[in-house]
């Protein structure tokens, strides 16, 4: 018998390594020596060096069956028995990670991305009449598989039970047709679990993208887009009409892009909330979906990870009076969790905070929030001139877009009150240039501006998984770090969805407006004269923070390369 890892058809015997199998009939095989063949094993040291394994042999899985002393799953091409893939249904599937391949006796063979969990086995051997037989399988292979496996059937029952023709064009249903259909029962439970999945995975958004052949439904977990499902297009109209409907949005307008929000209650109490966008594309509509979760999602000022000095820094900024901060980066980057941290300590002062945002994605108790309206003319600068009429103290101004917007918050910021607010820049010292720009004279500036805070979010190495990283030269030579340096990156695992991160966190570099700063505040300003100053004065470049974090294994090199800031 062959003792080659991986090999098609030959189960290894209990002295040979830890068995990958990859086919029909070796799983069989070890389902007929069931539970002996385990069990003889002893004190068989189980291990194979990671060089040897076949090349499509996920080594992250095998380390893991290796641990557990159970084999590991390579089958791309297997097909499971349907009485195997009736015994779960596909949202447990999704829900645990698991799919059944095959049925032998009364022993359940099944790839789980997560076999050493033992509230997994628990419930399958619960939920199932035969013995769970588990076999590790990377968490991507598994999603695969349920995609595969369970979509399909599931989509062709939904659309049976709605009485849709699966091949009929449903691009011009009737709109009372589409209205009806978003109130059926099966499309109602299936975007309900789209949203509930999301939530327990971690995801902030939901995109449903549509083509030719199908709808791919994408998760956005810690930054990157992970596809979990794909919906048959005759569920497209359905799905978008319900997430319509749950969004308040006109159900009869499908060639221009609409907007909406809502609150969805989770299975354990909990409430997310939704912000909606559908928009118009060549293969139908197209939707996405953030979810806000108040208790994940909003931070206090201990949580930011403020390094001591700049903490002080950071106080001193909440305890002034009047003046200007603004926390610059690009789109998703954690500005507004930052503004709203500092909220939640301003609102400790016995003063009046009013905000206005576009939109207001998190409701904080002693705070007069406003959105953004613009069918009733309330804009930022149309809300800010009206704010200093309400006896503000503080005033929280969602984003600085235009020049109407930046003259009147520098203007408020001068006449007694602190201004807290965005800008889309990508340092601390390119916003000054941009105010400048933007038509904010400088004497005005120098006078307002008391700190920026430029950030990035780098996603964290998942701790389950991180191994040694081998970072490009060109990377090391530029961000100046040793050849002999060490640096760790995650691989993927079933912690982390096969992608090697789990959590963010914000780097940032924070330029407190000193005395020297502001004279180099003048019409034209040079940043890179004033980005030297504030490094001489103590500021923490974002590349640099990034490099610390990378030197502490908490984030890979190539992770603080990609958000560095030139």
């Amino acid at each position: 018998m062959s003792t080659e890892p991986g090999s098609a058809n030959a189960l290894p015997t209990p002295t040979d390594v830890v068995p990958v199998l990859c086919s029909r009939e070796a799983i069989q095989r070890y389902l007929e020596g069931f539970p002996a063949w385990p069990a003889a094993a002893g004190d068989v040291q189980w291990s194979c060096p990671t060089p040897a394994l076949p090349a499509d042999v996920d080594a992250a899985a095998y380390d893991v069956a290796r641990q557990l002393r159970i084999p590991a799953l390579r089958a791309p091409d297997l097909q499971p028995d349907a009485a195997a893939l009736s015994q779960i249904t596909p949202a447990t599937a999704r829900r645990l990670g698991a799919v059944p391949i095959l049925l032998h006796k009364n022993l359940l063979a099944m790839a789980i991305e997560d076999a050493g969990d033992a509230s997994v086995m628990q419930e399958l051997n619960f939920i199932c009449k035969y013995t769970v037989v588990p076999l590790v399988a990377p968490a991507r292979s598994v999603r695969e598989r349920i995609g595969a496996w369970y979509d399909r059937s599931e989509d062709l029952s939904i659309v049976a039970a709605l009485g849709l023709d699966p091949k009929a064009d449903v691009d011009n249903l009737p709109e009372r047709t589409v209205e009806q259909l978003a109130q059926e029962q099966p499309v109602v439970r299936l975007v309900s679990d789209l949203i509930a999945t999301a939530a327990q995975r971690r995801a902030s958004d939901i995109h449903l993208r549509p083509s030719e052949t199908a709808t791919d439904v994408l998760f956005r977990i810690d930054g990157e887009l992970v596809q979990v499902r794909r919906l048959m297009p005759a569920l497209s109209p359905a799905v978008i009409s319900r997430i319509k409907v749950i969004g308040g949005m006109n159900l009869a307008e499908r060639r221009r892009p609409q907007d909406g929000r809502a609150s969805h209650v989770l299975d354990d109490g909990r409430r997310v909330d939704l912000r909606m966008s559908v928009v118009p594309t060549s293969w139908g509509e197209s939707a996405a979906i953030r979810l806000l979760d108040t208790r994940q999602s909003l931070w206090t000022v201990e949580q930011l990870g403020l390094a001591p000095r700049d903490r002080l820094r950071f106080d001193d900024v909440i305890s002034r009076s009047h003046g200007m901060f603004l926390c610059t980066g690009p789109t998703g980057c954690g500005k507004s969790t930052t503004l709203y941290a500092m909220l939640q300590e301003l609102r400790r002062q016995r003063i009046n905070i009013l905000t206005i945002e576009d939109p207001v994605e998190f409701n904080i108790e002693g705070v007069q929030q406003v959105q953004v309206n613009r069918a009733a003319d309330v804009t930022f600068a149309s809300a800010l001139r009206n704010f200093l009429r309400h006896d503000p103290d503080a005033i929280m101004v969602g984003e600085i877009r235009d020049r109407e917007t930046a003259g009147i918050a520098v203007e408020s910021a001068l006449t007694g009150h602190l201004v807290l607010s965005t800008l889309h820049t990508n340092t601390a010292t390119t916003t000054v240039t941009r105010m400048l720009d933007l038509g904010v004279e400088a004497y005005l500036l120098r006078s307002s501006l008391l700190a920026v805070m430029a950030q990035r979010l780098v996603r964290l190495n998942c701790r389950h998984c991180a191994q040694p990283e081998h970072p490009d030269p060109r990377i090391r030579d530029a961000l100046e770090v040793g050849a002999d340096e060490a640096f760790l990156a995650g691989r993927g695992c079933s912690q982390c969805d096969d992608l090697g991160v789990r959590g963010r966190r914000a780097v940032y570099e924070l330029m407190e407006v000193s005395q020297r700063i502001r004279k180099l505040i003048v019409p034209g300003a040079d940043a890179d004269l004033i980005h030297a100053a504030a490094i001489e004065e103590g500021m923490t470049p974002i590349t640099h923070a990034a490099v610390a974090l990378a030197r502490q294994g908490l984030i890979s090199l190539a992770e603080a390369w990609r958000v560095r800031a030139e």
